[in-house]
């Protein structure tokens, strides 16, 4: 017989609580980039320290490579999302904020964690130490 922590563990890793924990983890590293990104600004500039239009678009991303299982459709997916990313980072003031945003939620996507671990912490490290706080 089965344990109760081992179903639970269990149903963590597998359907849509598999997809709330990767959007928790989304939230959490968007938020902390955002808050080091903010640091340098005065409070009349700040934006959120979480931009909801990532955060939504980089998880519908996960759940849309989540879905998607061939090679081709999966490198045209990230494709597309960079191009979007990179355009829409333009426009917006968060712009440091998209690109490795999209490679962490496609990260996060594809199973690669330690790498989206990895990226997470760069990426915080980058804008906690960028001389523009100073």
């Amino acid at each position: 017989m089965r344990t109760e922590s081992d179903r639970l563990f269990g149903a963590l890793f597998h359907g849509w609580v598999e997809l709330l924990t990767l959007l928790l983890l989304l939230f959490v590293v968007l938020s902390l980039w955002g808050w080091a990104n903010n640091r340098g600004y005065r409070p009349a500039e700040r934006g959120p320290n979480t931009p909801w239009l990532l955060l939504l678009m980089c998880f519908a991303l996960v759940a849309l490579l989540r879905a998607v299982e061939a090679s081709w459709p999966v490198a045209a997916v990230i494709g597309g999302a960079l191009l979007v990313g990179g355009l829409v980072g333009r426009v917006v003031r968060e712009m440091p904020l998209w690109l490795p945003a999209i490679a962490l939620a496609v990260l996060l996507a594809l199973g690669h964690v330690l790498s989206a671990l990895v990226l997470a912490a760069t990426g915080f490290l980058l804008l906690v130490l960028n001389t523009r706080n100073a």
